[in-house]
């Protein structure tokens, strides 16, 4: 329970972040009306909530193996720099991929989060056009 809401926390924080930054990107805090000030509200908020749905998504297609042949691919290149090779070196893509397979990441709080910023950004979006 404590490391979910540690998850959770640390995302939502990262999310904070980049909203911050896009504030000053979208110069909220010098807006003069309070239509423009909605609409830059609206994009500080989208903007991490794409980027975490995005990312979660990420982590749903690795989950299923999308890149498994790219990090087994990558892994052998590595490895023929390597002076002494271990045994463990030797690794077939079949147990490559089992051993993946094994210790799968999850990803629902990308996905809750990111809809929680996005959810907060489409508030905005109507007060925009309402105000």
């Amino acid at each position: 329970m404590k490391k979910k809401l540690i998850r959770y926390s640390v995302t939502l924080g990262v999310g904070l972040a980049i909203a911050l930054i896009v504030s000053f990107a979208k110069s909220l805090y010098w807006q003069d009306t309070a239509a423009d000030v909605m609409r830059a509200l609206s994009d500080c908020f989208v903007v991490p909530g794409m980027l975490l749905l995005l990312f979660g998504l990420l982590v749903v297609c690795s989950n299923g193996g999308t890149f498994d042949m790219l990090g087994y691919g990558t892994r052998k290149v590595l490895l023929l720099f390597r002076r002494k090779q271990d045994e463990k070196d030797k690794e077939t893509f079949y147990d490559y991929r089992k051993r993946k397979q094994e210790s799968k990441r999850s990803f629902a709080y990308l996905l809750i989060c990111g809809g929680v910023y996005i959810l907060i950004g489409l508030i905005f979006l109507i007060l925009y056009y309402n105000v």
